[in-house]
């Protein structure tokens, strides 16, 4: 890496190879490792500079790109998050079901809340697990990747389709006819949610699954 290859480098390739570097060295890479790790990509850099593409459309924000030099010696040893859609949506459905047989139960048998039926409880357990899941999927793992927080206007839009989303699946849940939909007792409410919670438990145990309600690093 030599003082002429970075000034030839336009401004905002400029400023990525400066933030990376000082993040390199607070990672507590050496000045050799650091030296090294910029060779890798200032060739990169420059190529692509000429067709007007900068360093951030090919390595994302330098946060991230540091992270991805450095993490593996960080992480050593921990085992690596599963974040396969199906079991994602099932821990986050199983913990809304936990909560909601949970707190529907203690509620009820003070004669203060809302006697949901079995098939209402599931309902909304999985729909607004599904819910929790898209929020990961479409503003968390995307602003991992990009290094960028998402539009105002895309967040917006997210949060507006997300919510009628949900007001879709409490009005359906108030369709169901109470013959099919048997209405669940307080101490079974929270049989229910004590049983997700156990389910969930087990299977986080079991699969190492990442939480769709936790940013992602």
């Amino acid at each position: 890496m030599s003082f002429t290859e970075i000034k030839e480098l336009t401004k905002k390739n400029q400023e990525f190879i400066h933030i990376a570097t000082n993040q390199l060295i607070k990672a507590g890479k050496t000045d050799t490792e650091v030296k090294e790790l910029l060779e890798e990509i200032l060739p990169v850099i420059l190529e692509n500079q000429k067709k007007g593409v900068t360093a951030r459309s090919i390595y994302g924000a330098p946060s991230a790109w540091v992270a991805s030099k450095t993490a593996p010696l960080e992480d050593a040893g921990q085992p690596q998050l599963n974040d396969n859609p199906w079991l994602m949506w099932l821990d986050s459905s199983l913990l809304l079901l936990a909560i909601i047989g949970v707190v529907n139960g203690a509620m009820n048998s003070f004669g203060a809340g809302v006697n949901y039926g079995l098939i209402t409880m599931l309902l909304i357990g999985f729909g607004v697990g599904a819910g929790m899941y898209m929020m990961y999927h479409f503003v968390y793992r995307e602003q991992a990747r990009t290094g960028k927080r998402p539009s105002i206007i895309r967040a917006l839009a997210f949060l507006v389709l997300a919510t009628l989303a949900w007001t879709i699946v409490f009005f359906l849940a108030a369709l169901i006819p109470s013959s099919i939909n048997p209405p669940v007792s307080p101490f079974f409410a929270m049989l229910i949610g004590a049983v997700a919670f156990g389910i969930r438990y087990l299977l986080k145990k079991k699969y190492n699954i990442r939480n769709a309600m936790q940013p992602m690093a």
